[in-house]
């Protein structure tokens, strides 16, 4: 729900983006992953369990977030699971 639509707090309701500062940030982020894609291009040499490979940096970045992400999903699922199964009879 946005502020506007709660009940009234502390200080004045949030007004909304108009479409201006939208493509602002948009093309602010698109600046940032490209200056990030380009200063980690680097080739590194990875060690995985059974072999070693060289790889450019951000694909190891981006692969780690990416691991990293389905981990954080994969632990609240199981979490979820057994707080369902002990409330159930």
């Amino acid at each position: 729900m946005a502020r506007s639509e709660q009940s009234p707090g502390p200080g004045p309701p949030a007004k909304k983006r108009d479409n201006r500062d939208i493509a602002r940030i948009a093309v602010a982020g698109l600046v940032l992953l490209i200056a990030f894609v380009l200063d980690n291009s680097k080739t590194v040499r990875v060690g995985f369990v059974f072999f070693n490979t060289e790889i450019s940096l951000i694909w190891v970045l981006l692969i780690a977030a990416f691991l990293g992400a389905l981990v954080d999903r994969l632990v609240i699922l199981i979490g979820q699971r057994r707080k369902k199964r002990r409330s159930d009879p």
